[in-house]
């Protein structure tokens, strides 16, 4: 399918790619980009790459797939860095949890030739990095493709197979759609694990050490509050209009909730609990 891939960010996600890509035999070599020669070193010994580098210019001139698996922020100036090399052919696609920006400023940067196919596996977790990266991440998952009307249809097809061989089930949306959608579904949750985790930390009763009463349901609730921060930074000011949307319509539920706290209006509680109780059980 491919004979040099280019991994840029050789984490979770970069990485279990590159590795179920290798062991279908969807690629000849694999090489990984990134700022942190540890990390790169550590996805020669998993068997993830063939080599790697860590200058821009040093990227290949007969690559023929570049994955950028890098902060969302940085995935348009990243290919800018690479673009003088890149060859005429060549498909760069990202694995970003944002797509409308990146879609338009990679349709801005890139020229005739040169094809992108913004892609999102619905896969990830809190952990990062080459250690993260594991075999069959994404069977039976979702993946997410925001092509327009200037996509490549070659390219297109080919991204869509490509998931599709590493088990994925493919949808087609439009990139402002999957970003209002994940808003609410992935964005959401984050910032209000974040939240709570700082609430504790916030709550202060002297002499008590909080986290030590915190149990199963604490630590559930909040697990991916252990995501990068930087990669949420990110994320949170990419997809802005979304995440406050997403936000103002918590902070409402939240703030009806108090009142009913304060007011003890049991019932509404009850109904409030009992709607969410329902709608969980649907997710499965």
């Amino acid at each position: 399918m491919f004979r040099k891939m280019v991994v840029a960010g050789v984490g979770l996600i970069g990485g279990s790619l590159a590795l179920d890509m290798r062991r279908r035999g969807l690629v000849k070599e694999i090489l990984g980009y990134g700022r942190t020669e540890a990390n790169l070193k550590i996805a020669i010994r998993k068997g993830i790459i063939d080599g790697y580098f860590v200058s821009e210019e040093e990227i290949p001139s007969d690559t023929d797939f570049l994955m950028l698996g890098t902060p969302v922020q940085t995935i348009v100036p990243l290919t800018k860095a690479f673009l003088p090399r890149l060859k005429r052919g060549c498909i760069v696609s990202d694995v970003g949890s944002v797509k409308g920006e990146i879609v338009r400023g990679m349709e801005r940067l890139l020229p005739a030739g040169i094809h992108f196919v913004g892609a999102h596996p619905i896969a990830g977790s809190e952990q990062w990095g080459a250690e993260a990266a594991r075999e069959n991440l994404f069977m039976g998952r979702l993946c997410v493709l925001t092509p327009t009307r200037k996509t490549n249809r070659a390219a297109l097809k080919k991204m869509e197979l490509l998931w599709r061989r590493v088990g994925s089930y493919v949808e087609i949306i439009n990139a402002n759609r999957h970003d209002h959608i994940l808003g609410v579904v992935s964005h959401l949750p984050h910032m209000a694990a974040f939240a709570l985790v700082n609430a504790l930390d916030q709550t202060k009763l002297d002499g008590v050490d909080l986290k030590r009463y915190c149990a199963g349901g604490f630590k559930d609730i909040t697990r991916i509050a252990s995501s990068r921060p930087e990669l949420w930074r990110d994320i949170c000011l990419l997809n802005r209009r979304a995440v406050s949307r997403s936000l103002g319509t918590y902070i409402r539920s939240l703030e009806r909730m108090k009142r009913w706290v304060d007011g003890g209006n049991g019932r509404a509680l009850d109904r409030e609990f009992a709607n969410a109780n329902e709608v969980r059980e649907q997710l499965g």
